[in-house]
Parts: structure tokens; C-alpha cells; sequence
């Protein structure tokens, strides 16, 4: 078996995002013409085993987190905390695209005629978006300390720098229910801290 084909059977991003974009056309195909887009209020992401997941609202900001009955098998406590940061930026990816996957899906050809990858377009805004990128650190300030937040069960320990997660870890061996729980109240603190401008 050629190894991208393995790779794909191994995470379940994959066919999840594929179950997705073909979700999303569904309803995009289902507007009158002429009318607004749908909107997505819960969008869910998986992390690479499919036990980890995390919901988020349209704009990618937090909603909540869970683990699947498996999650012990497949991640074990050492593997927790990072399928669980990773099913929540999965679940942003998602909510990042569906602008994209709307525009496409509700007029498909003028997407596709407008900008192939041959053309350079994908090359150039990639390479403007890396040079925004630099330019910004250039002219920031000292980068920021990092900050540690930790659930009150001291079970699920956010690590932050500035308004980007550094890491996550889980301490001790935890029970899914107050595990969730913690992680679930960390998230949520993190992200109100965020939005309030005081992170």
C-alpha cells in the first residue's frame, strides 16, 4: 500500500474534512439563487484518531471539547492533551474554509477560472501572507512571556505566549469526565482572557 494511502486511513481528519466540504456544498446548493449563504453555528474537528474532538462556532472561537470512549487506547494520558489541541485547530481549519468552500460551491466556475494553481496565485498570497507575518514580528514588541493555565481539578495545563497556545499537558492519570471537564474550563477561560483583550 503506497504510504499516503496508509496515512489517510490512519487520521481521521481526512475523511472527516472530505464528509465536510461535501456537507457544506449540500447546503450551499440548497440556497435559492441570489440568497445568503448558510452559516454554521457548530463546527466540529477530530484530531488524527478520531477520539479527540472539539466544537467551535463559525468564527473558530472555543465551544467545548470532548473525548470518545477510546481516547485511552488510542492517545493514553501522555497523548490527551496534544489530540485535544489539535482537534480544536482542526475544528478551526474547518470554520477558516467554509467562506472558501460557500464561494466555490456557489458559483464553481468563475473559482476555478479565476485563480488555478498554475497561475501562481496560491505561491503569491502565501508569500505575502509569510512577509505580513515578518513584518509584524519585526515591528512588535519583546515577544510576549509565557502564561500557564490551569484547571481548577489541576488536570489539563494551557501553555501560552501571548495569544498563541504554546502546548498543553495533563497531569496525573484522570478520569475522561474531569478531564474534559478541566480542559473544557481551561479553553473557555483562555479564550475569554483572549477576547477581553487581557491575554
Amino acid at each position: 500500500m503506497f504510504p499516503s494511502v496508509q496515512s489517510e486511513r490512519d487520521d481521521a481528519r481526512i475523511g472527516d474534512a472530505r464528509q465536510f466540504i461535501t456537507e457544506v456544498e449540500r447546503l450551499a446548493a440548497q440556497v435559492p439563487g441570489g440568497g445568503p449563504p448558510p452559516r454554521l453555528d457548530r463546527i466540529t474537528g477530530p484530531d488524527r484518531s478520531g477520539t479527540a474532538f472539539a466544537v467551535v462556532d463559525a468564527l473558530g472561537r472555543f465551544v467545548d471539547i470532548g473525548l470518545h470512549s477510546a481516547w485511552w487506547l488510542a492517545l493514553g494520558p501522555a497523548g490527551v492533551a496534544d489530540a485535544l489541541l489539535e482537534a480544536l485547530a482542526t475544528a478551526r481549519l474547518k470554520a477558516a474554509l467554509v467562506p472558501m468552500i460557500l464561494r466555490h460551491a456557489m458559483s464553481p466556475m468563475l473559482a476555478v477560472e479565476q485563480h488555478t494553481v498554475r497561475d501562481g496565485f496560491l505561491d503569491a498570497a502565501g508569500g505575502r501572507i509569510a512577509e505580513a507575518g515578518r513584518l509584524i514580528d519585526d515591528a512588535g514588541p519583546e515577544p510576549p512571556a509565557v502564561r500557564v493555565i490551569t484547571g481548577t481539578r489541576g488536570l489539563f495545563h494551557l501553555h501560552l505566549r501571548g495569544n498563541r497556545i504554546d502546548r498543553a499537558e495533563v497531569t496525573g492519570v484522570p478520569d475522561t469526565d474531569l478531564l474534559v471537564a478541566d480542559a473544557r474550563e481551561v479553553l473557555a477561560s483562555a479564550y475569554a482572557t483572549d477576547h477581553r483583550g487581557t491575554r
